[in-house]
């Protein structure tokens, strides 16, 4: 019997608990600092692939990553993101939906402390909203001609 639900996001495949929505507040002490931080992760992660990629022919440019980016955009609103639109062929839309997939998980990867009492303090994964403005940054920073 097909089921009919729509499939969960790579995101919620682990059975986690669905991440703040993109209005939750989430109270970061030094936003422009994390969000540098979080740009040069990204920008680590993307000369990763790249490096692969060249292994396998295949030049990753700003066009490709500006791909990437809006398929990560998608997601983070609520679409499924993958497959990465734009694929000239297999290999190449292996290797972007591979990039793709490790950046996903990024906004759970990343921990923001909240302080709950005097000895209490909350882990909380990074909100679609901050992750959001992390990817304007990063497109602005990497994409700038996009």
């Amino acid at each position: 019997m097909a089921d009919s639900k729509k499939p969960l996001r790579s995101l919620f495949k682990q059975g986690t608990a669905t991440p703040a929505s993109l209005e939750a507040k989430q109270e970061i002490e030094n936003p422009k600092e994390e969000a540098q931080r979080i740009i040069q992760r990204l920008y680590y992660i993307v000369e990763d692939h790249k490096r692969a990629a060249q292994q396998l022919d295949i030049n990753l440019g700003v066009s490709d990553l500006s791909l990437v980016v809006a398929s990560l955009k998608d997601h983070a609103k609520g679409g499924e993101g993958v497959p990465v639109s734009g694929a000239r062929d297999e290999i190449h839309g292996y290797c972007l939906n591979r990039l793709f997939e490790e950046l996903v998980e990024e906004p759970s990867n990343i921990l923001f402390t909240t302080q709950k009492g005097a000895d209490t303090v909350s882990y909380n994964s990074m909100n679609a909203s901050f992750w959001l403005e992390c990817l304007d940054l990063f497109e602005l920073t990497y994409c700038p001609s996009q």
